[in-house]
């Protein structure tokens, strides 16, 4: 997660505690920090999405041999029945 977030009024109580000069070089190294962070939270996200994605696709192909097979297996049973009258 940011361990910082940049917002209005820090930037002016910067400015205004360390002058124009030194106070925007320092929220500007803070915002470029605070958008790094951020970069790598998305990125570590859309790893987890795509992992998701993945295993909701396996998921739904086991579905769909699962039914195959179960109709397979239903078809035999209700030919056993007919076999046995």
């Amino acid at each position: 997660m940011v361990n910082y977030v940049q917002r209005a009024r820090d930037v002016r109580h910067t400015l205004r505690i360390e002058g124009m000069e030194k106070g925007t070089i320092k929220v500007l190294e803070r915002l470029c920090e605070d958008n790094e962070m951020l970069r790598q939270e998305l990125a570590q996200i859309t790893q987890v999405v795509d992992k998701m994605a993945t295993i909701v696709a396996d998921i739904a192909t086991v579905g769909v041999k699962l039914k195959s097979e179960w109709a397979e297996v239903r078809q035999r049973f209700d030919q056993n029945r007919e076999d046995l009258q």
